[in-house]
């Protein structure tokens, strides 16, 4: 990324990264100090050493799905894919499930197994990175915007030790799960353009 931005003369970016995409956009700012102009993360966990550690401990067997990914009959595989996706359904609507449950089979109909393993191997890079701390951030104070859905996979605590990294963030809270960021998206599109119109 930090070369793209080189090659197309961008200074400043402002990073919105969603999930797995708001931790590596805090690995960004972390490497590359002073570079970024704003974060806005969506529905993620911070990348500091509390969050790391649990999400090791959740994750302990990664490795080995990885490499059960890699061998497998991946075609058999993605309906248990679509229905592990579909655990994140908290209190949506009849509408919206059906709606995700319609995406998750949209996207994986065409999904290649080399392009699944590739995504899933970031996670496992994310689990080895260095921790992020508060002084990663200090830069960005008052250009972060964090957005929580309040039945998040990232827990209470996990948001709160996010929080806790960045410099007067201003937080949006929104009333759904991890999906809410695909099933109510205009919420989020509301809050990320009120953000950036005051900036």
């Amino acid at each position: 990324m930090h070369g793209f931005f080189q090659k197309l003369g961008i200074e400043a970016p402002v990073f919105i990264g969603a999930s797995d995409g708001g931790m590596v956009a805090q690995i960004y700012v972390q490497k590359y100090p002073g570079e970024a102009g704003g974060l806005i993360l969506i529905s993620t966990g911070g990348m500091d050493a509390n969050t790391l550690k649990s999400l090791k401990k959740k994750y302990c067997i990664a490795p080995l799905l990885l490499w059960y990914m890699k061998h497998c009959n991946y075609e058999k595989l993605k309906p248990k894919l679509i229905k592990a996706g579909m655990r994140h359904i908290r209190n949506e609507s009849a509408e919206e499930i059906a709606y995700a449950r319609d995406l998750f089979e949209t996207i994986f109909k065409d999904y290649k197994q080399e392009k699944d393993v590739h995504i899933s191997g970031l996670l496992a890079d994310l689990m080895n990175q260095k921790p992020v701390t508060e002084a990663d951030f200090a830069a960005l104070a008052g250009k972060i915007l964090l957005i929580l859905p309040d039945q998040d996979f990232f827990s209470g605590t996990m948001q709160e030790d996010l929080i806790k990294l960045m410099h007067n963030p201003q937080i949006s809270y929104v009333s759904g799960s991890h999906l809410s960021t695909v099933v109510k998206a205009e919420d989020y599109i509301r809050a990320i353009r009120a953000f950036l119109n005051h900036q």
